[in-house]
């Protein structure tokens, strides 16, 4: 049985969407603590605020604590809290640094954006931007420096 050596990086995450998140949180809570405390709401309300809050706090905590890459000899798996996406190295057409707002599995605007397969792209904001692309180098020997990004050699 052969063992898969990888490596993990985690997502940078930039402070203002730390805030954002934990400060949506603490509403959250605040909000069903409100509710519950307030006894002329009525259990739908109670029940219904409850319910949300439940389901929203984990969730948004999970996806801030739970982005991270990994790399394979073989894939880069990318877990944003309950989403993952497998993408094989031999599918990648290129690598190039990006700063974007743009919704995805990197909580910091200092990206890289991935393109694979035909036209499929992921957006991923490691922490160790350089040890993650020299990774990435010596696992994708397809891939090579163009211009400041990593794109696949003809």
């Amino acid at each position: 049985m052969t063992v898969e050596s990888f490596v993990e990086f985690n997502s940078r995450i930039d402070r203002w969407i730390k805030a954002i998140v934990w400060g949506t949180c603490v509403l959250l809570l605040g909000a069903c603590y409100v509710v519950q405390a307030d006894t002329s709401s009525g259990p739908v309300a109670n029940g219904l605020i409850f319910l949300i809050t439940l389901i929203a706090v984990p969730f948004l905590l999970w996806s801030i604590h739970g982005t991270r890459y990994r790399l394979t000899d073989t894939q880069l798996l990318v877990r944003s809290g309950p989403f993952r996406r497998n993408i094989p190295l031999g599918e990648i057409t290129s690598i190039e640094p990006i700063r974007s707002l743009q919704s995805g599995p990197a909580l910091s605007r200092d990206r890289f954006l991935i393109r694979y397969e035909s036209f499929a792209t992921v957006m991923v904001s490691p922490n160790d931007r350089a040890g993650f692309l020299q990774e990435i180098a010596q696992r994708a020997s397809h891939l090579a420096w163009d211009e400041g990004k990593l794109a696949a050699v003809s």
